[in-house]
């Protein structure tokens, strides 16, 4: 008998960077990482599963926008592959799955994190063990995410998602990640994301690729020792509401990761130069007015404008004058930050 479930996960951008794996187990970060969900950047999947019968072999279809994409299939099973160990029906069931993004493909979002937080969320669902009511079900589904893309992981929460083992936090595992339990002050509550496409196409290094890389880096060590002492800082922000201190770190954290990848061997530069136009302009606007409001970058040269919602327009109006022209096709998307995956 045929089951089918649907779910929608957010993305998510990291205000600590995760960059580096350990070499023991699978996607386990090299140091801890915490994040803020981009509730209105998301994945929609469909997953259908079927029994297999009379001795078949199991079977995987992806579709992404409905268009079939074998070129994906490789991931796909590997995932599957890696969760079964504790789904063992897996391996009894074809699969077909369906997945869109409500954002453009190919814009520069970290759509993995939001397309394996989806997938997996399918997979605990339709596993049936725990209800969405059960922390263990979110536990499981940001496990099996991260078993996709590490970042994955993160995406699964309405909190800030915190994953890696941090001597602060005691329950954080590099397993999954924890919802952030502390408090959290008003002056950090609301805070909204507008991505600036500087540019769409596809990454010259992977993410895979500059994660490896880490490995024989010189900075490594070092790197991941200021991850622990960003995230305490952070943390620390988060509590007291200290804006200056939360925009010093998330903004010394982006940079980071890049000086990371441009000092790797070989060396690489994902920034581009709008990349750096639309930095300065976003610092200069701050000193000018006054706005809490920073930038933090993934593992590609668009720009993330994280803002105090409560100057929405005046950040809209900053854009629309002043950075689209940095903007590929005039090109940008907003979010709220918070958002969990939910079940349609």
């Amino acid at each position: 008998m045929n089951k089918e479930v649907k779910y929608s996960c957010p993305s998510n951008i990291a205000l600590v960077k995760y960059w580096g794996k350990k070499e023991s187990g699978t996607q386990l970060p090299a140091n801890p990482s915490i994040s803020w969900t981009l509730n209105d950047l998301r994945a929609t999947t469909r997953m259908v599963v079927s029994p297999v019968v009379n001795g078949e072999s199991p079977t995987v279809k992806f579709y992404l926008a409905n268009i079939e994409k074998p070129s994906f299939l490789p991931k796909i099973e590997t995932f599957l592959k890696r969760v079964t160990p504790e789904l063992g029906w897996i391996s009894e069931h074809h699969f077909e799955i369906y997945s869109e993004n409500n954002f453009p493909h190919g814009a520069g979002i970290a759509s993995s994190a939001a397309g394996f937080g989806a997938l997996a969320s399918c997979l605990v669902a339709l596993d049936g063990q725990w209800e969405e009511s059960d922390p263990v079900f979110w536990e499981k589904a940001s496990k099996f995410a991260r078993l996709g893309s590490g970042s994955a992981c993160r995406s699964v929460y309405n909190e800030p998602g915190l994953w890696g083992e941090f001597e602060e936090v005691l329950e954080s595992t590099d397993d999954f990640a924890i919802p952030y339990s502390g408090s959290i002050h008003p002056n950090l509550q609301g805070w909204k994301d507008a991505v600036l496409i500087i540019e769409d196409g596809e990454k010259s290094v992977s993410s895979t690729a500059g994660h490896a890389l880490l490995k024989e880096h010189a900075y490594a060590e070092a790197r991941y020792k200021q991850a622990h002492k960003s995230l305490s800082a952070l943390l620390s922000s988060f509590k007291t509401g200290d804006v200056q201190q939360f925009i010093e770190i998330v903004e010394s954290e982006a940079l980071q990761l890049h000086a990371m990848m441009m000092s790797s061997i070989p060396y690489y530069v994902l920034m581009k130069p709008n990349t750096l136009e639309a930095i300065e302009k976003i610092w200069k606007h701050r000193n000018e007015t006054l706005i809490p409001m920073c930038f933090t970058l993934d593992a590609g040269a668009n720009v993330h404008l994280l803002y105090d919602g409560s100057y929405h327009e005046q950040i809209q109006n900053f854009i629309n004058t002043e950075l689209l022209p940095y903007c590929q096709n005039g090109l940008y998307l907003c979010s709220d930050t918070g958002g969990k995956p939910t079940k349609l």
